[in-house]
């Protein structure tokens, strides 16, 4: 979980829906032991963007990937707990969800987030939501 502070965003009208950390899309910049190397080598062991984008240009890419997006492509999304179901049983957006996003729709885009991801609280463990 993340230690940012998300409650400019707020909860949903009914609390059901709300902002709890955020997420790599399509997936999170993965540093790999030759970046490690190179911040070692070139910046002081500091892993930085400046080293991040410096290993680029030479050729040091996100493990995952493997140089299909640069470090800059890789961005971030809200992550959005769902303690209530996305669609309405007709398979309608919900009414709640769909207001709050377009309430904070404006405040994310200029925060520079790629979009939303859903994580779902629906469900019950041990009595308490997950």
């Amino acid at each position: 979980m993340s230690d940012r502070d998300f409650t400019k965003y707020g909860a949903s009208a009914n609390g059901n829906f709300s902002v709890v950390d955020t997420i790599g899309v399509p997936h999170p910049y993965c540093i790999g032991s030759k970046h490690v190397v190179h911040a070692s080598k070139h910046f002081s062991g500091m892993l930085g963007k400046a080293a991040i984008e410096d290993g680029e240009r030479r050729g040091i890419f996100c493990d995952i990937c493997k140089g299909e997006l640069k470090f800059s492509e890789h961005e971030q999304a809200l992550l959005v707990a769902c303690k209530a179901a996305l669609k309405a049983a007709d398979g309608a957006a919900n009414p709640e969800l769909h207001a709050w996003l377009l309430s904070i729709k404006d405040v994310v885009m200029a925060d520079g987030f790629a979009g939303f991801a859903f994580v779902d609280r629906t469900q019950t463990r041990g009595g308490e939501a997950r």
